[in-house]
């Protein structure tokens, strides 16, 4: 050491009072100091109502419109159907990435893309802070569609049906096999440590959890009805986003088909954003002196969005399509 470090050092040292030590350098700030607060994704599905041409017999004025009702989505991840030619359009109106799946399905995202699923299902993202969120979006068939089939309207091919058993058989028949084939592409995502893998879609049938005995009797219809397709997700680890928010289909329906009713109609949610892992119920308080262990997201916020009336929690008027949207908020934390 040169003397006139030496010097330096033994005056600092001089200085300090009795019994104090030589300052140490600073530690490093935790991680979880940068930014404390949970990471929150907003997720939301909409049926644009064929290419968002629709709405209007100005087709450019219907597209205008689809375009302002997705920025009010303000969604960081937006599955889109019926997407026609336009989903590149639309990503480029709100300055998004896009990610183009089956004819009918895109993912318009704010996030980082990363890829895409094998099937094609799927697209895989990337938030600013490094999580990794698969977004996968269904349109499956239509017709024949179940709750007409029970209620005696004609749509479609499809046969009438008076029993719940019968419901069922003809909802696997019409949306069986696609939904198989969606399950094994995205099987392989749901073992990704800490990844959020959000369903998105138009189911074009009801979920297991809406026509329950209590609801089918307020709603006087044929039931309570098992509808096997969302089922086939619940099974595989996949909750309904809404329906943990609002538990009880009779207080709260949720339905998204359709805000331009015919007499004919039947009401029904089928727009749906499913979620794994997804905690259903607050997490316990845990001890200080647990460390967290394993991701997990919970639902802070679950909306249908469309015109306004009864419905409806996110009013976007003019609302452009025949499908209201549903918009979900998640929250990732730590279980402990």
């Amino acid at each position: 050491m040169h003397a006139a470090a030496l010097l330096s050092l033994l005056m600092l040292l001089a200085a300090q009072p009795p019994g104090a030590s030589a300052p140490a350098a600073a530690a490093p700030p935790p991680a979880d100091a940068i930014d404390p607060s949970p990471e929150r994704i907003s997720v939301a599905t909409f049926n644009i109502w064929v290419g968002g041409e629709k709405a209007d017999p100005d087709k450019a004025r219907s597209r205008a419109q689809t375009l302002a009702a997705m920025k009010a989505l303000d969604a960081d991840v937006l599955a889109i159907q019926e997407r026609g030619s336009f989903a590149e359009e639309y990503s480029n109106g709100l300055g998004y990435a896009v990610v183009p799946l089956g004819d009918s399905t895109a993912v318009i995202t704010r996030l980082e893309v990363v890829g895409a699923s094998r099937g094609k299902w799927g697209a895989k993202l990337r938030t600013p802070r490094g999580t990794i969120v698969w977004a996968f979006n269904v349109h499956f068939p239509a017709s024949p569609y179940q709750p007409y089939q029970l209620a005696g309207i004609e749509y479609g091919d499809g046969r009438f049906v008076s029993t719940p058993i019968d419901a069922v058989t003809e909802a696997r028949l019409a949306r069986g096999e696609p939904a198989l084939r969606c399950l094994r592409d995205l099987d392989p995502t749901l073992r990704e440590n800490d990844a959020l893998v959000v369903l998105c879609g138009d189911f074009n049938e009801p979920s297991h959890l809406d026509w329950t005995s209590p609801a089918v009797a307020a709603w006087n219809r044929i039931g309570p009805v098992e509808w096997p397709t969302t089922r086939l997700f619940h099974d595989a680890g996949f909750r309904d986003a809404f329906r943990a928010a609002h538990p009880d289909p009779v207080a709260k329906p949720g339905w998204t088909w359709t805000p331009r009713p015919e007499p004919r109609d039947v009401m029904d949610r089928i727009d749906l954003v499913l979620a794994s892992p997804l905690e259903t119920s607050p997490p316990a308080r845990a001890s200080a002196d647990v460390t967290p262990s394993k991701a997990s997201w919970r639902v802070v916020e679950a909306q249908v969005a469309g015109e306004k009336g009864p419905m409806t929690d996110r009013v976007i008027e003019p609302w452009p399509s025949d499908h209201r949207a549903v918009r979900v908020v998640f929250e990732r934390a730590h279980a402990r």
